[in-house]
């Protein structure tokens, strides 16, 4: 493991036994990773906000039930997909309650482009808008497999043990997850590379 994930599992060992010290230092390497996973699971910052603040409460009821030497990175990814699979439920349910949720605008507010120049960071914008909107239009398991595996660097099998599932069907939930950003992408006039890569400037048809 890295340096940072071993320091993380050890802090949260620590916040498990009832340390409850260590929470700042846990939160700070935790949190980065933890809230990026949250924006892509939900429809916006505002839930991403909500989620993550929700997950982190469960973490700490939870806390007890971590097991030392665990990736506690991975147990949070699964808490986390697992408090918005109960707001997925609940919006099923009570519709009149979405809200923001349908918001995709506000969905698209990621951190992108390097500064490199305004054309640069502009086509940075256009690709991300697009990926983020297919994302948000895929079923919540298709989703979840591919920012799990392609966006966190997940193994197919922690991917499989935080979504609760088998390694075959994470890889068939993933290439669904790509096959539907890839034809999405193409149609907005973005050239797929031979190595699977996008080419930064848009194919004018």
């Amino acid at each position: 493991m890295e340096t940072g994930t071993d320091q993380l599992s050890e802090l949260m060992q620590r916040y498990a036994r009832g340390d409850d010290g260590v929470f700042d230092e846990m939160y700070r390497l935790m949190a980065p990773r933890l809230y990026r996973f949250c924006l892509r699971l939900s429809a916006g910052k505002s839930e991403a906000d909500d989620l993550l603040q929700e997950t982190m409460l469960r973490v700490h009821r939870a806390r007890a039930t971590y097991q030392a030497g665990s990736n506690a990175l991975h147990w949070a990814f699964a808490i986390s997909r697992a408090v918005q699979v109960d707001r997925l439920r609940y919006w099923r349910r009570r519709p009149e309650d979405l809200g923001s949720v349908s918001d995709a605008t506000e969905r698209d507010r990621l951190p992108i482009g390097d500064g490199r120049s305004p054309e640069a960071d502009a086509l940075a914008r256009d690709l991300v808008r697009v990926v983020t909107r297919e994302l948000g239009r895929m079923s919540e398991k298709n989703r979840a497999a591919y920012v799990l595996l392609k966006e966190e660097g997940l193994s197919v099998k922690d991917a499989a043990a935080i979504l609760g599932t088998t390694a075959p069907v994470i890889r068939q939930r993933a290439h669904r997850a790509y096959e539907q950003l890839r034809s999405a992408l193409g149609a907005s006039g973005w050239k797929e590379d031979h190595d699977g890569s996008w080419d930064a400037v848009p194919v004018r048809v």
